[in-house]
């Protein structure tokens, strides 16, 4: 497999500077933790869902918002046969192509260019992810609607948004207002959706909430940057990270992750 957990973020690994390089996070520090704490859960949650049999069905996963393809390619990792990854960026689905695609041993992986809310309903799919995505749209009932389209019959999907109830948002929430610096408003979208908001944008639709999980409870940025680096890092972030995934810490992470499938399935 490309992918494996990892808690250190040692830029020494191997597996963790080909993710710098293609992700373009050596010097990034936050986001370099971060993004590798989603990565872990959704390895994680996946190898679950798949041992219990939650997913059965290996034929085609659908990646919205793929960004650079690192998890459309850990999708066929898993096994799904022909992945389609979409994202909104000209740049990203280059990259992702030019890192990722391929259509060799009966397995396919391949990017185009489309918008989360206006997706073709041609075709469904055993299994989607949309990480990170809803929260920076204009119409987010436009895009769960189009999971709902296009997730097959026993199909499940996993769809995950930042947490605005989450010590990690709640300290960057407090700094940000004192220090007033100019407008963010990346980081005002990460704040539209705390986890009830989340659980409520499914209800009224066809998909069912059947899971949730969560990563990051306790790293934020400046704890984040002291201990990094530091031999305590790599058991802290651990031990935190296997926190956050319980009741009731998971609802209070700063990514929270829905498991979800047809309600007519």
């Amino acid at each position: 497999m490309f992918y494996a957990v990892d808690f250190a973020c040692n830029d020494q690994d191997a597996l963790q500077a080909k993710l710098n390089q293609i992700c373009d996070y050596e010097n990034d520090v936050e986001t370099k933790v971060l993004h590798r704490e989603r990565m872990n859960l959704f390895f994680l949650l996946m190898q679950d869902l798949i041992r219990r049999r939650v997913i059965t069905s290996l034929g085609s996963a659908l990646d919205i918002g793929c960004n650079t393809g690192v998890y459309s390619r850990m999708l066929a990792d898993f096994g799904f046969a022909r992945v389609t990854g979409f994202d909104i960026e000209p740049g990203m689905i280059e990259r992702a192509s030019r890192t990722f695609a391929t259509s060799e041993g009966g397995r396919s992986i391949e990017f185009k260019v489309a918008n989360a809310e206006q997706l073709d309903h041609d075709r469904t799919y055993d299994f989607i992810l949309c990480t990170e995505v809803i929260e920076h749209t204009a119409r987010p009932d436009l895009v769960v609607a189009n999971i709902e389209r296009l997730l097959a019959p026993g199909g499940v999907a996993v769809v995950t948004l930042p947490n605005a109830w989450s010590m990690p948002y709640a300290v960057a929430r407090l700094a940000y207002r004192i220090k007033r610096p100019p407008r963010n408003t990346e980081f005002e979208d990460h704040q539209k959706y705390p986890f009830p908001r989340s659980l409520a944008l499914m209800r009224g639709t066809g998909l069912k909430v059947v899971r949730t999980d969560g990563a990051n409870l306790l790293l934020e940025t400046h704890l984040l940057r002291m201990l990094h680096r530091t031999p305590v890092f790599a058991p802290f972030n651990r031990l935190q990270f296997s926190l956050g995934r319980l009741w009731p810490f998971k609802y209070f992470t700063q990514f929270f992750f829905m498991v979800l499938t047809r309600g007519d399935a």
